[in-house]
């Protein structure tokens, strides 16, 4: 006996031996969706890590001009709290003026301030608000005065209040004894209006308030000294 096999017809594409659909591929569509969708992401990846670079940038930026502050600030909070005496001080009118402070510290214990040796002992801080640069002058070991920056192109404000803890000169009862009051007292001050040599050697505490600025980043550093070797009592 004969066996007839199935007969495949084309419209039967489940029987057995019918030709199975071929690959076709990928569309032009298709493409053009998932190249869209590769750069779309490309994009968001390359903006995220511009972002994150520039943070980098900034914060280290940052850190550098705060770090130069923060030595800048105790190297003169240092000094100032061994000053003997502050000499000569120039208060502005406006926030835009010079500000400038001279003070000797015996840094040798010769009970002498010198003024031309390797390790000078009187010294001039000085406040640029047109260049926004803060300055020491001291004189060399020949006598000469040098003038270096120890804070250049970002200092955008400096000021240094003067206070006394003689509180019996507080006239305001505020607590606070300002050089202004010291001034205004007879017989203390001489009642000009400027902090000079009466009013100067009463003042013990000064205040040191430093701004710097780095692109769009502010940071203002403030602190209170007490010259302890002209503590009044």
């Amino acid at each position: 006996m004969t066996t007839t096999p199935y007969p495949v017809t084309p419209d039967r594409p489940d029987q057995p031996g019918a030709d199975e659909p071929e690959d076709a591929g990928f569309t032009l569509v298709e493409l053009i969706v998932a190249t869209g969708i590769f750069l779309t992401l490309l994009v968001l990846v390359i903006a995220g890590s511009l972002t994150v670079s520039r943070a980098l940038g900034d914060t280290r930026a940052l850190t550098a001009i705060n770090e130069q502050a923060r030595v800048a600030t105790e190297r003169m909070v240092r000094e100032l709290r061994q000053a003997s005496e502050i000499t000569a001080v120039t208060i502005p009118a406006t926030s835009a003026g010079e500000v400038a402070m001279t003070f000797g510290v015996d840094f040798n214990g010769n009970r002498n301030l010198d003024v031309a040796t390797a390790d000078p002992e009187v010294l001039t801080y000085r406040y640029l608000p047109d260049v926004d640069r803060l300055t020491l002058t001291a004189n060399d070991a020949a006598g000469n005065a040098v003038t270096q920056p120890i804070l250049a192109d970002d200092v955008t404000a400096f000021s240094l209040d003067y206070r006394s803890s003689l509180w019996q000169y507080d006239a305001n009862g505020d607590g606070t004894t300002r050089w202004t009051e010291i001034d205004a007292t007879p017989g203390v001050g001489n009642r000009n209006g400027v902090l000079d040599a009466p009013e100067l050697a009463k003042i013990d505490l000064v205040t040191v308030t430093l701004t710097v600025l780095d692109g769009k980043h502010q940071q203002t550093y403030q602190t209170e000294v007490g010259l302890r070797n002209q503590a009044q009592s």
